[in-house]
């Protein structure tokens, strides 16, 4: 009798252990505020977009649209050295077609130290991409047309383009001149002549952050021809390389190469 007593307490005892574990497992991965992270390095990972993050960008960085969903989005947190050389935390959302080679890219940024003013997601400036830009804030995502375009959805809708510190490193040309409006001082890109108190900071052709970008597949808006976005890496994955050519279109103003930056949608997606 005992001995049953025994089996009947272990198997009880098990028992309790799997509901336990199974309940952990629904609390963890059935709760849409918890997701599994993809871990490249220690500061420095990926995972989808939960229900904290999705009230945070919710009708500010995304609207409901036809061509991209949550599900296509991931949120992304990276380290990174700030103007002073102190160290911070950052976070984007991109596409998750390039997810992988953001955390990659980002960490190879930290190894030597790239100064970065600050990584913040763009609704934290009302997802107003000129605010944005003037704060000097590198970002990825941001549902949005392209300004001065007619309409055409930006390769940052998709979360397929980072603007990397912006104010050094403006767009200029095009309909609006030189933007962000404080970031003048640095469309002077000789750096002997260049008068912005961050000039060592601009990105170059063949500098080491347009290299790391170009070594995962990125392509950089300064080697576009009648308009320089020096702040502007971009990334078409096959997934979109596929799309018609009816889909994907140059302005002749905002892009050049086989792909333009700007993209006309229809039902692919």
């Amino acid at each position: 009798m005992e001995n049953v007593q025994k089996m009947n307490i272990s198997f009880v005892s098990r028992i309790s252990i799997k509901v336990i574990m199974i309940f952990l497992v629904v609390v963890m991965f059935g709760n849409n505020s918890v997701s599994a992270k993809t871990v490249y390095q220690e500061g420095f990972s990926y995972c989808k977009i939960n229900k904290s993050i999705k009230e945070r960008i919710d009708g500010v960085s995304y609207h409901k649209n036809r061509y991209i969903t949550y599900r296509d989005l991931r949120y992304v947190e990276v380290k990174y050295y700030n103007y002073k050389g102190k160290i911070k935390n950052g976070e984007m959302i991109v596409n998750k077609a390039i997810a992988s080679d953001v955390v990659k890219i980002f960490y190879e940024l930290y190894q030597i130290k790239y100064p970065i003013r600050r990584i913040r997601l763009v609704d934290e400036y009302d997802a107003d991409d000129n605010k944005s830009m003037a704060a000097d804030n590198t970002s990825c995502f941001n549902y949005r047309t392209i300004a001065g375009s007619g309409g055409s959805l930006s390769m940052h809708g998709l979360g397929l383009a980072i603007d990397i510190n912006p104010k050094i490193n403006p767009c200029v040309g095009g309909a609006h001149g030189i933007v962000p409006d404080n970031g003048k001082a640095y469309a002077q890109r000789d750096i002997k002549k260049c008068k912005g108190k961050y000039k060592g900071c601009m990105i170059h052709k063949n500098d080491k952050a347009y290299n790391i970008f170009k070594k995962y597949g990125f392509s950089w808006g300064g080697n576009w021809s009648n308009m320089k976005d020096y702040q502007h890496f971009y990334k078409i994955p096959e997934k979109y390389k596929k799309i018609s050519k009816y889909d994907w279109y140059e302005t002749g103003i905002y892009g050049s190469g086989k792909y333009g930056q700007s993209v006309q949608f229809r039902k692919y997606i």
